[in-house]
């Protein structure tokens, strides 16, 4: 069984970890709230989750299985409450979004431990497609509400 990366809790909402190969990576979530501001009656705390490397580069390295293991242990920490949302849009400034979205959905499904559900989302926004996923917990209870409201929000990216 894989071990996670030792994490550095730099705060509540923010951890940094160091790879065999010397990547040091920074995940962390910010408040994603104002997106759903016009859904008033939604009360759930909603985040961007983020994956930043800050040092190293992560293309010249052989895959290595341990991120997406502390990244799910990072998710497991964020879900310890319940009614937290996490947002992920895929970055396609380098247009590897699409490779950003498989190498995710492999992660979230080798491990997930059943808790968590992933709805995925797409945006077409000025010619250009986001991907992008909710997670969240079975047992949030505002389940159905806020996936409704995220597959709206997808819909009317591209609306001016």
């Amino acid at each position: 069984m894989l071990i996670p990366y030792q994490l550095h809790l730099n705060d509540e909402y923010s951890f940094e970890f160091i790879t065999e190969s010397g990547i040091r990576y920074n995940i962390y979530f910010l408040d994603y709230s104002y997106m759903f501001a016009d859904y008033t009656k939604l009360t759930c705390s909603v985040y961007s989750f983020n994956i930043d490397v800050i040092e190293g580069n992560p293309d010249g390295s052989p895959g290595d299985e341990r991120v997406g293991c502390t990244i799910a242990e990072v998710l497991k920490r964020f879900f310890s409450r319940v009614n937290n949302v996490a947002v992920y849009v895929c970055d396609s400034m380098d247009n590897r979004q699409y490779a950003r979205k498989r190498k995710f959905d492999l992660w979230f499904y080798s491990y997930n431990d059943g808790t968590l559900i992933k709805e995925d989302g797409l945006a077409l926004i000025e010619g250009t497609e986001l991907y992008n996923a909710m997670i969240l917990h079975k047992k949030n209870n505002q389940l159905t509400e806020i996936i409704l409201a995220f597959k709206e929000l997808n819909e009317k990216a591209g609306d001016k």
